[in-house]
């Protein structure tokens, strides 16, 4: 995980540099990412797409005035959060900045990142029912911290709150969803 990080950052320190082949690389890594973030945020794939490529084309263009960045991959979803709401705005919509109530969806592949032994697909149904309990902010924190790899400061800054609001929010998803599975295995058991 380090040597990749390590690549990630000489791949950003060299499209720093103009280096047209790592700015493609690095394209190539984080494009998937992006998507599935957007997707997340609003509906409108089309907007998303949009949003990415007006992302990479300012990126390009002000590739000389950016300077070193700790996390790629952070820096890439705050951008494109930013890009998605200005658009929005823009658009006239209804900016869900501030509101619990925006559209975050989320599937999480469960079987890799919840269940670490095999996972049944009555288990799985189980936990999606879970997870549509937490409230939306919660469902994103917990996809940004367990999908993304992203730390708790990074969440706090991409979600426009401070980081003991992350740790509360992940803290108490976590605890609703071992609360919930406990609850539904106790009274599975207790019919057969």
């Amino acid at each position: 995980m380090q040597q990749d990080t390590d690549h990630i950052v000489l791949l950003w320190q060299a499209f720093l540099r103009g280096e047209q082949m790592a700015f493609t690389q690095i394209l190539e890594i984080y494009y998937q990412a992006l998507f599935n973030y957007g997707t997340k945020l609003t509906s409108d794939h089309e907007l998303v797409k949009d949003s990415i490529h007006d992302l990479y084309l300012d990126l390009w263009q002000q590739h000389e005035q950016l300077g070193h960045v700790v996390s790629p991959k952070f820096y890439l979803l705050k951008a494109l959060r930013y890009k998605l709401l200005k658009a929005q705005r823009r658009a006239g919509r209804e900016s869900h900045e501030l509101k619990d109530d925006y559209a975050f969806e989320a599937e999480f592949t469960i079987e890799h990142k919840i269940i670490t032994d095999e996972a049944t697909e009555e288990n799985n149904h189980r936990i999606e029912q879970l997870l549509t309990q937490l409230s939306k902010r919660q469902r994103e924190a917990i996809y940004l911290r367990f999908y993304q790899d992203l730390n708790y400061d990074e969440i706090a800054q991409l979600m426009g709150i401070n980081y003991h609001s992350v740790v509360n929010l992940i803290y108490e998803a976590v605890r609703q969803l071992r609360r919930g599975w406990v609850f539904t295995v106790a009274i599975l058991t207790a019919f057969l």
